[in-house]
């Protein structure tokens, strides 16, 4: 804009652009974690009369390795060593010792045999048992007969418990042996009920079972029964139907038959196919002969007649 004096210039407000961000961003590689002058790789600690590092160009500057170069890439090496001339015609080059001591070489490597005895070892002596040293004074005594223990009287004590207790135990068993025996009489009784019990049960077992297939076995003869006596009514109701449906059938189809020949009498049909015809050829040979014969009379009358009339008139 410019007014009467000078340029005067005027923008709308707005906010200054922020370069970075608020909040450090952990994962971020670009952002020094640390920013402590004391961990700052540019400044130099020390001495300052002693030479520093050079300051790297950034913090996060690696140190480049060096590439190991290919064999293709290497300066090829010179041999100053003078080569062995090539030999002459007829000669050729050998290895030689130039040693001062001179050695037998062969593939073969040297072997020898060496053998060792040991010395046979005697046989360690065991160890003696190891016998405490007696400490105090030994001392005796002399006990006699009846001083201590008196059998007759002791022993009736010790009698009378093993007595009661194998007479106990002797009437305990015979009382544990008429009670088994008692137990396998009520046993072999209990047996022979339940073997009763159980025929019983079988034997109505069977009458049930055989009631059963009986009454089957009706039940099967009634439906037969029924089955019949139904299939028996409808041939019956078929015949009757049929009977009197074929009743003037019968006729008319027989009186069909007849009128076209289908049906004839044996007799007539004889008489018309065999009698008729023979009659009729024997008829025909009666009246051939009559007629030959006739024929010949004929001939003899007139050649009889021709042989009288020239006598007659002469």
């Amino acid at each position: 804009m410019q007014g009467s004096g000078g340029f005067e210039y005027s923008a709308a407000p707005r906010s200054v652009a922020v370069k970075r961000s608020k909040y450090r961003d952990p994962s971020s590689s670009s952002v020094d974690k640390s920013q402590n002058l004391m961990f700052d790789r540019r400044i130099v600690r020390g001495s300052t009369f002693a030479g520093g590092k050079p300051a790297p160009e950034s913090m996060d500057a690696k140190p480049k390795l060096k590439k190991k170069p290919s064999p293709s890439e290497l300066p090829p090496q010179r041999n100053d060593r003078p080569a062995t001339p090539p030999p002459m015609d007829g000669r050729q080059h050998m290895d030689i010792q130039t040693e001062n001591y001179l050695e037998e070489l062969t593939d073969k490597v040297p072997e020898m045999d060496v053998e060792t005895q040991t010395e046979a070892f005697l046989d360690q002596l065991p160890v003696p048992t190891f016998v405490p040293q007696k400490s105090g004074t030994d001392a005796s005594t002399q006990i006699e007969a009846g001083d201590l223990f008196d059998f007759d009287l002791e022993v009736a004590p010790i009698l009378e418990v093993l007595v009661g207790k194998a007479l106990e135990v002797s009437v305990m068993e015979v009382l544990e042996e008429e009670e088994i025996k008692e137990i396998r009489l009520r046993q072999d009784i209990f047996e022979q009920q339940r073997n009763a019990e159980l025929a019983e049960v079988q034997r109505l077992e069977a009458e049930a079972k055989r009631k059963y297939d009986e009454k089957q076995r009706r039940l099967e003869e009634e439906k037969a029964r029924l089955v019949a006596q139904s299939e028996l009514q409808e041939k019956l109701a078929a015949r009757s139907f049929a009977k009197h449906y074929l009743s003037d059938l019968h006729s008319s189809v027989f009186t069909n038959l007849v009128t076209t020949g289908h049906f004839q009498d044996p007799l007539e049909r004889e008489v018309k196919d065999a009698f008729v015809p023979f009659l009729l050829r024997k008829a025909c040979t009666n009246v051939d002969q009559i007629v030959f014969a006739r024929a010949l009379a004929d001939l003899v009358v007139a050649d009889t007649m021709a042989r009288k009339l020239p006598e007659t008139r002469s």
